[in-house]
C-alpha cells in the first residue's frame, strides 16, 4: 500500500507519457477510480487514505489539499521528473498505465459523472449537507467486482 500521493503521482506520469495533462479533478477521479479496480483486479488496495463522499464526488482530503492551489487549470506536469524511479512496484505500475490509457482522455466532467451513477458507493454514502461521510473500501470493492464480473459475462456472451 501507498500513500495517495504516490499514487497520484505515478498516474501524472504515466499521462506524461502517454501526452496528456490532468486538471486536478480528473486527477481525483482516475485516483479512486484505479482504486477501485485495484480492489477487484488486483486483490488489493493501493493507498491508505480515506476517501469521502463530498458534494461533488468521492474525494480522498490529502490528495484534494495537494491539488486544490491549480483550481481547474491542468496540474504542472513540468513539476514531475519522469526519470525519477518509480516509486510503485511493477504490477502497480502497470496497472495504472493501463487506467491512464482507459479513462485518461474523459474529461473531470465525464469521470465525475462515472463516479455519481446510481449505485455507485458514491451515491450510496452520500448525504446532502453532511461532510466527511467515509466511503468504505468495502463498498467500493463490492463495486468494482460486480463490474468485473458484469464485464466478464458481457464478454463472455459476446464470443459465446
Amino acid at each position: 500500500m501507498y500513500p495517495v500521493l504516490t499514487i497520484a503521482d505515478e498516474i501524472l506520469k504515466s499521462a506524461k507519457m502517454q501526452g496528456r495533462s490532468l486538471t486536478p479533478m480528473q486527477l481525483m477521479k482516475l485516483v479512486y477510480i484505479a482504486h477501485g479496480w485495484s480492489l477487484a483486479v488486483l486483490n488489493r488496495d493501493i493507498f491508505s487514505d480515506r476517501t469521502e463522499a463530498w458534494k461533488y464526488g468521492p474525494i480522498i482530503p490529502s490528495l484534494y489539499q495537494a491539488t486544490k492551489q491549480f483550481g481547474r487549470s491542468p496540474i504542472g506536469l513540468d513539476l514531475i521528473d519522469e526519470n525519477t524511479p518509480s516509486g510503485v512496484d511493477g504490477e502497480v505500475g502497470s496497472f495504472l498505465e493501463d487506467v491512464v490509457a482507459k479513462y485518461g482522455h474523459l474529461s473531470g466532467i465525464q469521470l465525475s459523472n462515472l463516479t455519481h451513477l446510481p449505485g455507485t458507493p458514491w451515491h450510496q454514502v452520500y448525504e446532502p449537507n453532511v461532510s466527511n461521510k467515509e466511503i468504505s473500501d468495502h463498498l467500493i470493492r463490492q463495486h468494482y467486482v460486480a463490474k468485473l464480473n458484469e464485464f466478464r459475462q458481457n464478454s463472455t456472451a459476446a464470443s459465446g
